[in-house]
């Protein structure tokens, strides 16, 4: 028994071309996608400010509307500084940043125009 091919080979060859052509496709588009993803997670880090707080002292955010007091939150991720490891905090739009003993402090110093840093500041901190 002869086998006789199911397509000739020049549709062969077409088919193959149309498979690869289609599959590059994808692949670029997966690519692009990557690509996009990557650009996203990638985020700049900038240095608004720096808050030393005394031994004892916890950083306060401040409501600068409503006047709510609450603990800062801090990322898990660290920053090189100086080759110390530095602890980073979740800076929200609309909030002010007081190092204090305890609340009552911290708004004390906040109408105070303090940050309660143990370095010299005119201001708290402000996104």
């Amino acid at each position: 028994m002869a086998v006789t091919p199911a397509l000739p080979l020049t549709d062969w060859r077409f088919a193959m071309e149309k498979f690869i052509n289609q599959k590059m496709k994808e692949l670029d588009v997966k690519i692009q996608i990557e690509e996009s993803v990557k650009q996203k997670k990638k985020v700049e880090h900038e240095l608004i400010g720096k808050i030393i707080p005394y031994e004892g002292h916890v950083i306060w955010e401040i409501n600068k509307e409503t006047g709510t007091i609450k603990r800062a939150k801090f990322s898990n991720a660290t920053y090189n500084y100086a080759g110390e490891n530095k602890k980073e905090i979740i800076v929200k739009q609309g909030y002010e940043y007081v190092s204090a003993l305890n609340k009552k402090n911290a708004l004390r110093k906040y109408k105070k125009g303090l940050n309660g840093s143990k370095q010299v500041l005119d201001e708290p901190y402000t996104l």
